[in-house]
């Protein structure tokens, strides 16, 4: 008889430990993501410095009111979001969800398949034209893009192209990401859409939606803290050296401390750089920097977080030297081959330390 408040003590544990394994998971709050809130990339993009030669419409028929508008880097436009179903056919994007349906995106994933748009965060720009050309901006297929809707930030990759005279449209599985009803028929949204896209930036391989998030938080937090989203503004362009070779971010590893090497010139994002007017070279979303701020002969260069300090500050040289703590941008032993390693040393006017840089 003394067992029986024991044994229902433990039945009530017990149905108390089962309660709270059936209580589902709580999501991530998806208006916070990682990295800059949905405000302070807000408060980047106020002012429009526009860069299109004309404005995009909306929708068919409509007429032309957004512009493509470049800050601190970045370029972004402000517009409505309709929903691109194309690509991958899924039970929410085929020929009998959507009128428009096709089986193909521009960019393709790193098997050659179309991109799937019920899956993958991705967005739609206009086809270059002569209102604007986002490779002249220097974005390319699987440029990250910071999109945002009610106090919401989901980062997504360009992934796809539509008419040349229209923009704002992003995939099933932005919009559903974000809250806006996703329904390729019914859905989208009017206005209200706020688009960053990071030139010089590109997710590798474009259907990997954890590496977007993670470069987009990190070219987000830099454009943010005022240290660039890929640039200050001006047309990424090569830097030229010795053999004709490129100056390259080996791997196309945006991480800190990432080598920056020669190699073979091969129109990359990880080969784009932008001279900015606070004296940075960057690529993608990070500054050319002298490790350490060593100002000592061989002091190898890397990629890394733009800080503002003197050892990301360049001067390129109407002699053909990029100069830095009073060295010059050298490769190393006077080696052209794919793999040397840029490095900090005297000048001495030899043909290492010759450099042209193109916009």
């Amino acid at each position: 008889m003394r067992r029986r408040p024991l044994i229902i003590a433990l039945v009530g544990l017990l149905l108390a430990v089962l309660a709270v394994s059936a209580t589902p998971a709580t999501p991530a709050d998806a208006s916070d993501p990682g990295g800059p809130s949905a405000s302070q990339l807000l408060a980047k993009v106020t002012n429009c410095q526009q860069i299109s030669n004309g404005t995009y419409a909306t929708d068919e028929g409509a007429g032309g009111a957004i512009p493509v508008c470049q800050a601190g880097g970045a370029v972004f436009f402000k517009a409505d979001m309709d929903i691109d179903c194309d690509g991958v056919r899924t039970a929410q994007c085929n020929e009998n969800t959507d009128c428009c349906f096709f089986n193909d995106t521009a960019f393709h994933t790193s098997t050659d398949q179309p991109l799937n748009a019920a899956q993958l965060p991705y967005i739609v720009l206009p086809q270059p034209s002569g209102i604007w050309n986002y490779e002249q901006s220097g974005i390319e297929g699987g440029a990250v893009v910071a999109v945002i809707y009610n106090n919401q930030v989901e980062y997504a990759v360009f992934g796809d192209t539509g008419p040349e005279d229209i923009i704002g449209e992003s995939s099933y599985a932005t919009a559903q990401a974000l809250g806006i009803d996703p329904d390729p028929k019914t859905g989208g949204v009017a206005s209200g859409v706020t688009y960053i896209v990071f030139p010089g930036s590109s997710v590798n391989p474009i259907e990997s939606h954890s590496t977007a998030v993670s470069l987009g938080q990190q070219l987000a937090t830099s454009f943010v803290n005022g240290s660039g989203g890929g640039g200050t503004g001006g047309t990424p362009g090569t830097i030229t050296g010795l053999g004709g070779k490129c100056v390259d971010v080996a791997g196309a590893n945006p991480a800190n401390g990432t080598k920056i090497q020669l190699y073979d010139c091969n129109g990359t994002t990880a080969q784009k750089w932008t001279k900015g007017s606070d004296g940075t070279l960057r690529s993608l979303g990070k500054c050319l920097d002298v490790s350490g701020a060593n100002p000592a002969n061989g002091t190898k260069t890397q990629l890394y977080d733009c800080n503002g300090t003197a050892a990301q500050n360049w001067t390129v040289g109407t002699d053909g030297t990029i100069r830095a703590l009073g060295k010059c941008l050298d490769a190393a032993n006077s080696s052209s081959a794919n793999g040397t390693a840029l490095q900090l040393w005297s000048c001495t006017g030899s043909a290492n330390q010759k450099w042209t840089v193109t916009s």
